[in-house]
């Protein structure tokens, strides 16, 4: 991937309304998984949007906690806690979702 690349984390209302954004430059290298533990991040697509509903939160909180540990950049480790957030967030607003989306 280039060093432009980058996924924007939307959390939206069941209603499609956009709540919350987070992005980050570069993010995409450091969020795409390609190791065991990471279910959900291992399956981010850098061509698509990749839907989590709020069902799916507690799954992707334990891997955004594993990936914090594993980040080491500053800037890094605080996208990743916004994208908690927004992860909590959806977890307690039944019928939201979070998307990743490269575009």
């Amino acid at each position: 991937m280039g060093s432009d690349y980058m996924f924007k984390i939307i959390l939206e209302s069941v209603d499609a309304k956009q709540l919350d954004k987070v992005y980050e430059k570069n993010n995409v290298n450091y969020l795409v998984r390609d190791e065991e533990n990471f279910e959900i991040l291992g399956e981010l697509s850098t061509c698509g949007y990749d839907v989590f509903s709020s069902d799916d939160m507690d799954k992707l909180l334990l891997e955004l906690e594993r990936l914090k540990e594993k980040v080491h950049e500053v800037l890094a480790v605080k996208h990743i806690e916004e994208i908690i957030s927004l992860a909590v967030r959806c977890k307690e607003t039944k019928g939201s979702r979070l998307i990743f989306t490269p575009f």
